[in-house]
């Protein structure tokens, strides 16, 4: 294990590129060979409205991770790792429950608006399917993301940089409802994987004595 983790901290972009290809390779498979055993609904979810404009972040979304990640393994690994740790620990538990109890959503409406926010929306309806989505990795990511922002000694006292991550992962988090991608139930259960694997996530990936190699910054 000592060794795994020291060619984790060695080789950052290796490590990410193969978690990538796991996750991608695990996540086709289970679009190509699962179906949804259990539809997941909640009387709520007829109670929110649809609004394609909330596509805005819920595409954000993509960019806000690859720029966050790209940001702290540049600028701090400590917390480029902490979000490895915690992000990647989540999507593979999100992987193994969709494994293991395939889910899919019946909330789509007929997009009836012609305007760029639909078309927009219409796009992501073909290119995602509605299988695989409880826990919503959507919402997880955004929870964990935002969390290691709010901790990161880089952003320690820049208030608009924690108001705007906190905004958007609320905006986030919206749109996967607002946008019918997602029930009510696979947000709550994003939630809770988020605070569960919060302590996790911020104990060092470093340190197996607690000696002194905790912080890796770039100059």
């Amino acid at each position: 294990m000592r060794k795994m983790r020291q060619w984790v901290i060695d080789h950052p972009i290796g490590f990410v590129a193969a978690f990538s290809a796991l996750y991608f390779i695990w996540f086709f498979l289970l679009e190509q060979f699962r179906e949804p055993v259990l539809m997941v609904h909640s009387s709520l979810d007829d109670k929110i409205p649809f609004c394609e404009y909330f596509i805005v972040p819920y595409l954000l979304w993509f960019v806000w991770i690859a720029v966050t990640f790209i940001y702290f393994y540049r600028n701090s690994r400590e917390d480029f790792y902490h979000a490895c740790r915690y992000m990647f620990t989540g999507m593979i538990i999100c992987l193994a429950i969709y494994t293991v109890l395939p889910t899919g959503l019946e909330l789509r409406p007929q997009i009836a608006n012609d305007n760029i926010f639909s078309q927009l929306v219409a796009m992501i309806y073909t290119v995602d399917t509605s299988t695989n989505v409880c826990p919503s990795i959507h919402v997880f990511n955004s929870i964990a993301v935002n969390t290691v922002i709010q901790h990161s000694d880089i952003f320690r006292h820049k208030k608009l940089v924690h108001a705007g991550s906190y905004l958007l992962a609320i905006a986030i988090c919206m749109s996967t409802v607002l946008l019918k991608q997602h029930s009510i139930i696979d947000v709550f259960w994003g939630c809770v994987l988020g605070i569960v694997l919060y302590p996790l996530s911020y104990r060092s990936m470093y340190d197996d004595d607690r000696a002194g190699e905790y912080k890796v910054h770039v100059s």
